[in-house]
């Protein structure tokens, strides 16, 4: 059976301990804001709010009211709400004044995308020092119960971190962005979204069922001739096990998981790794893109993800979870 490793977490204050992650919520609560505020504030948004301004609406802002970022933010708003066609009111732009607003368009989106990024990078970091405290390895959260990296905490840590960091930063950035900051929290998921978090759930939980019933079984006599005695004594059921949390590897997330194939390439974990990364490539690209191409107030839902990709993910999926199913090792 595996080593049961539970330690406390330490005392020790930095930046790998209690203190940084103070830091980290610090950093992704003050980040966006600040981004907002410096848009607001660039000689180049102030004049285009004013052009924009006096051409659409006939209002001329006064020297204060152009340094004050409550009224630019209400102005910009305004503006990029009448350049979308938002209203029943809103004016009908030239050609010129289009180019002018995609201009202040750009002014207010800048700097979003890697905005995005460094949250997505504090995320992580957050994740990785709760693990380093509570295990002692960096990336021990990705370590089960038989000290192997496991592929299905993989993928649901790389979907948790992707979406959940993109639904942070468009929200904070509605926040600090919308002149009515009560409707910030409104940003539509898609509902393949969802079922794309499901499908990684369903791995998540699915693994373990499997895997209890291998380690009810009992691996026969002449199997066992052919092992090396270490690992058939030291396994769980007909499971692998390594003999410390130490030793997990990243190569455990390629290989077998029973004392037969365990040091063999398992194709269907190797094929749901890449079908996984490059959906969360793929997905993470679109993300770039909306953050680098909406003002904050016009993020008002994530981009769709395409039928296909689901179905692939779920092939790839099942076939993970079917592959995992089969005995390969014979039991008594």
């Amino acid at each position: 059976m595996a080593e049961l490793r539970l330690s406390p977490l330490p005392r020790k204050v930095g930046l790998t301990g209690f203190t940084g992650l103070l830091g980290i919520i610090a950093l992704m609560l003050v980040l966006p804001g600040l981004l907002v505020h410096a848009n607001l504030t660039k000689p180049e948004t102030r004049e285009l709010v004013i052009e924009l301004d006096r051409e659409l609406f006939g209002k001329a802002l006064t020297e204060q009211e152009a340094a004050d970022p409550r009224v630019m933010k209400a102005e910009a708003n305004r503006i990029l709400a009448a350049a979308s066609g938002q209203g029943d009111t809103a004016p009908v732009l030239s050609g010129a004044q289009q180019k002018l607003a995609a201009a202040l368009n750009e002014r207010m989106d800048a700097g979003q995308g890697a905005l995005w990024i460094a949250t997505l990078l504090l995320m992580a970091c957050f994740f990785l020092i709760v693990s380093l405290r509570i295990t002692g390895k960096t990336f021990g959260l990705l370590v089960n119960e038989r000290n192997l990296m496991d592929l299905s905490r993989f993928q649901t840590v790389l979907w948790t971190i992707v979406l959940l960091s993109a639904y942070y930063t468009a929200a904070s950035l509605r926040i600090y962005g919308l002149q009515d900051s009560e409707a910030a929290l409104n940003v539509a998921l898609d509902w393949h979204l969802w079922a794309l978090m499901g499908i990684s759930f369903t791995s998540l939980v699915a693994t373990p069922l499997i895997h209890m019933n291998k380690q009810a079984k009992t691996i026969a006599d002449d199997e066992a001739a052919k092992l090396q005695p270490a690992a058939v004594a030291g396994s769980d059921g007909i499971l692998s096990v390594r003999p410390n949390f130490a030793e997990a590897s990243w190569t455990d997330l390629f290989k077998g998981d029973e004392l037969k194939d365990a040091a063999y390439v398992d194709i269907a974990k190797l094929q749901m790794f890449f079908f996984t990364l490059v959906a969360a490539l793929s997905y993470g690209a679109l993300l770039l893109h909306m953050f680098g191409s909406r003002a904050p107030g016009a993020i008002t839902e994530f981009p769709a993800v395409s039928e296909g990709l689901l179905a692939l993910l779920g092939l790839s999926h099942a076939g993970y979870l079917t592959s995992k199913s089969i005995d390969r090792t014979k039991s008594a």
